[in-house]
């Protein structure tokens, strides 16, 4: 018996046409994609084309300087030179931290404050120490107790002169407002109170005398004083040198070298 062979049948690939439609279709959907993204591609740059020259316009440079707060210790020409380089600059791209920084090493400045004001200008806010009285020579004492150390001063300055241990400024200065209208009531003109670290007190006239205190019974001592001054002192307190009332019943007076007269003390009894 005779057995045949299956015969084995090829597939059939696809036809040109079917295969022309699929790569119709392909590149369609590739130019579909291309479309796509060259749109969002120029939107992106015609998005950076106008931002960059919206920044440029904003870019302004600096031209006017504004300045607020400047008084006879920071004047605007010193605040200026201290800014100036922030002129021409770009409004957005001055740094405002480091003029701060560059104002705030003047001694007497307390506080500066810096914004833009677009599309031109910078405005600055300045605060300075408010000085009382000179602090143990070279320094100075501010309203609010702040000792501080300025550069420079005005030549017209004039402060009482104040001097003590580390931390004892507000003492010394309540001291210097009780005692100077109480001297007052006698014609004498207190210009500087000086505390020792034992708190004795010297109080400085503007005569030139020297009145010490001694640290007790500070009131009573110089009662006892103005209660003889003007029987005994009144007219005479430019040839004064020192009063020393560190005594139990009276004070000594010390001459100045250039008078005739010696040193004397007066009692109370």
């Amino acid at each position: 018996m005779t057995t045949r062979r299956a015969s084995r049948v090829r597939p059939r690939g696809p036809s040109w046409r079917e295969r022309w439609t699929a790569f119709v279709t392909g590149l369609r959907v590739v130019l579909r994609w291309a479309w796509r993204i060259g749109l969002w591609l120029a939107f992106v740059a015609a998005v950076a084309l106008v931002s960059q020259r919206v920044w440029l316009k904003l870019q302004s440079p600096v031209a006017a300087l504004e300045i607020d707060g400047a008084n006879r210790f920071v004047t605007q020409e010193q605040a200026r030179q201290e800014l100036w380089p922030a002129l021409g600059q770009g409004i957005w791209s001055v740094d405002i931290a480091a003029l701060r920084e560059r104002l705030l090493e003047d001694g007497w400045l307390t506080e500066v404050r810096i914004t833009r004001q677009w599309p031109d200008r910078l405005l600055v806010s300045l605060q300075t120490h408010q000085p009382i009285a000179a602090w143990n020579g070279d320094r100075l004492l501010s309203a609010s107790g702040a000792v501080f150390a300025p550069q420079r001063r005005p030549v017209d300055l004039s402060l009482p002169r104040l001097a003590g241990p580390t931390g004892s400024q507000w003492a010394v200065w309540e001291r210097y407002t009780s005692l100077k209208p109480v001297l007052a009531t006698v014609g004498l003109e207190l210009v500087g109170v000086t505390m020792s670290p034992r708190g004795s007190l010297s109080l400085a006239l503007a005569s030139g005398a020297v009145i010490h205190t001694g640290q007790e019974s500070l009131e009573a001592r110089l009662q006892r004083l103005l209660d003889v001054y003007p029987d005994t002192l009144a007219g005479k307190m430019d040839r004064v040198e020192r009063i020393d009332l560190r005594y139990s019943n009276g004070f000594a007076v010390a001459w100045r070298e250039a008078d005739s007269e010696t040193n004397e003390k007066t009692t109370n009894d």
